[in-house]
Formats: C-alpha cells, sequence, structure tokens
C-alpha cells in the first residue's frame, strides 16, 4: 500500500510543477507557444494571402495614383489646349473687312428716302469723298447734301482685337455724334452695326438705338438701310 502511493506521488508531482493547483505559486515561468501544425497552417493561409494581396493592392494604387493624377491633369490640359485651339481657328475677318474698306474708298453720290417714300424721287441727295486715314483699316469721310447747308463728317474702321467694325458720324444740323459699331457677314458681304450710344426712344415701343445694315452689292455700289425702315441710301461711284 505504502509503495503504491509512493508512485501515485511520483507521478502526480511533475504535474503539480507544470501545472500548480489553484492558489498554489510556481517556481517555473511558463511561455506559451502557438502550435503550428499542419490543419492550422491550411486554415491560415487563405488569410495570410489575403493579406498579402491587400499590401500589394495598397502598394500597387500608391504607385498608380500619381499617374492616374499626372494623365487626369494632361487631359484637362488637353482639353483648355483643344478650347483654345477652337477659339483661334474661328476665321478672322481682317481680310475681307480690308477688302470693302478698300473698296469703299472714293468719291459717293447718295440719294435718300426715308419711310413712306417707296417709289418717288429721293428725299435728299448729295456727295460724299472717303479717304484713307493712317492705314488701310481706317477711313475718314466727308459728305454734303445737294441745294443744302448741311454737311457731315465721319471715321469708319475695322479693330482687329474685337474683329469688329466701328463707325463715328457728326453732322452739322445736330450736336449730338452718332457712334456705331459692327460686325460683319463676309457671306453677304455686309455690316451690321449698332449705337454704342443710344438715343431716346422716339415714341413708346420704339427700339433704343435702332441698328442699320451697310450692304455692298458690287464695287460701285452699296446700300446703307435702317432695320427698322425708317430711311435707306444708295450710294453709286463717281467716275
Amino acid at each position: 500500500m505504502t509503495v503504491q502511493v509512493a508512485r501515485e506521488r511520483a507521478r502526480r508531482t511533475p504535474l503539480a510543477r507544470e501545472h500548480p493547483a489553484d492558489g498554489a505559486i510556481s517556481d517555473t515561468l511558463t511561455v506559451a507557444q502557438p502550435v503550428q501544425t499542419r490543419q492550422a497552417m491550411r486554415i491560415n493561409a487563405p488569410r495570410l494571402h489575403r493579406t498579402v494581396a491587400l499590401a500589394l493592392s495598397a502598394l500597387a494604387l500608391a504607385a498608380i495614383a500619381p499617374l492616374r493624377l499626372a494623365a487626369q491633369g494632361n487631359e484637362r490640359l488637353g482639353r483648355a489646349t483643344d478650347l483654345v485651339a477652337s477659339a483661334s481657328a474661328e476665321p478672322s475677318h481682317l481680310e475681307p473687312a480690308r477688302g470693302i474698306l478698300q473698296t469703299l474708298v472714293g468719291t459717293w453720290r447718295f440719294e435718300i428716302w426715308f419711310a413712306g417714300n417707296y417709289g418717288g424721287a429721293p428725299d435728299a441727295s448729295g456727295t460724299r469723298v472717303v479717304k484713307a486715314l493712317f492705314d488701310d483699316l481706317r477711313l475718314e469721310w466727308t459728305e454734303q447734301l445737294d441745294h443744302s447747308t448741311i454737311a457731315g463728317q465721319g471715321v469708319l474702321g475695322f479693330d482687329p482685337g474685337s474683329d469688329r467694325f466701328f463707325s463715328s458720324a457728326v453732322y452739322s444740323a445736330g450736336a449730338a455724334p452718332e457712334f456705331l459699331t459692327g460686325t460683319l457677314d463676309a457671306a453677304e458681304p455686309l455690316v451690321t452695326f449698332s449705337s454704342m450710344l443710344p438715343a431716346p426712344p422716339a415714341g413708346p415701343g420704339q427700339p433704343v438705338g435702332p441698328a442699320s445694315i451697310m450692304t455692298m452689292l458690287d464695287r460701285n455700289h452699296f446700300a446703307w438701310t435702317a432695320r427698322d425702315r425708317a430711311w435707306r441710301a444708295m450710294f453709286s461711284r463717281q467716275e
């Protein structure tokens, strides 16, 4: 009986040292180590692969992001360049305008009809002399009405910067000068003028500063008419 008890105690003593009973203090510091069995490694392998894949994806995105930003910047720059190119590709009216102004140089006889007079004799007539002013894009003119002391003078030209015509006129019979700006339709060709300093309306419902249109008919004839049909003038070159 004693031998059997001793053997039992001998078997239990190592277990007590490695696994002390509750409340007992062990003199051995045991560090738990993970057990890596083949089954555990097979279970953890997919998680490890996902972790590595996520890390590689993050590195790839970090490397690609600057390239994408640069590509977007180049695309935006390309779009801006295309807009500038399309704007600069719009045809300029400089040469057609120069041709019209050169044609206008000379001496012209004009006749004017006012509203209501369609087939009768002109209501007024006179002579206009047009000369070059400084260069071939600016003209000055003077005119004199027949059988009258009324005279007028002005400037007509083209501004390449704004791609528009400009016109000014002043008459001895009136104190207020006339300032016009015009756009060219080279297909006609004609120039549509509008007032830069609109005059007060003539009456209720009347437009402010009605526009006028100068139409080149040929090298020896051009017409200048009011868009509200208040008057029309026909110019013929005087040889």
